[in-house]
């Protein structure tokens, strides 16, 4: 029975999603209640089906106007960490990205932007405090840095950078995480 593992609650919804929110838009876990997406499950059963293995961590964000589940799954068959987004409105896998190390030797050759440079173009994108990171490749051959950006006004952006040619590939308004990253 395929199931969630280690999750644990260790961030509530954020104050805004969208990064020009209101200052009076207050968005909290009822109001993501009352929307027409389906169950956590739901996708969960998706991505396990996709990448079988261990669900440690699910995050709900905000990309545009769509909400999507991201899932951190440890793989049964090679033991690598997948990032399985689901959309949150329809149930289906939209992507999936593998978790590598900085000396990823796939990662270091496809790879053009510094890991520097990234991290200078996502906090002058959206400014404040890297809390997490990570390094991925996409099944399409796409190479990417993750970013976890803590605003000063109490809520996460993600920001994507792809690794060849530096620019923004997407900026999303974490709504909740429930897990915890792989140490």
């Amino acid at each position: 029975m395929k199931k969630l593992t280690h999750l644990i609650l260790i961030a509530s919804a954020s104050s805004a999603i969208a990064i020009n929110a209101n200052a009076d838009d207050n968005y909290d876990l009822d109001d993501i209640r009352s929307w027409n997406i389906v169950k956590v499950e739901t996708c969960l059963d998706a991505a396990l089906d996709t990448i079988p293995g261990d669900a440690r961590k699910v995050e709900l964000k905000m990309e545009g106007d769509d909400p999507v589940y991201e899932f951190d799954i440890e793989a049964d068959a090679d033991n690598q960490t997948y990032n399985v987004e689901c959309n949150a409105e329809e149930g289906v896998v939209t992507e999936i990205e593998r978790e590598v190390s900085a000396d990823n030797a796939i990662f270091k050759a496809t790879a053009k932007i510094s890991h520097s440079e990234a991290r200078e173009t996502a906090l002058k994108f959206h400014p404040g405090e890297i809390t997490a990171e990570e390094f991925e490749l996409g099944f399409n051959g796409d190479v990417s840095y993750e970013f976890d950006i803590q605003s000063i006004h109490g809520y996460e952006v993600k920001v994507d950078i792809d690794a060849i040619t530096g620019e923004i590939e997407e900026a999303n308004i974490e709504l909740y995480e429930i897990g915890a990253e792989k140490e």
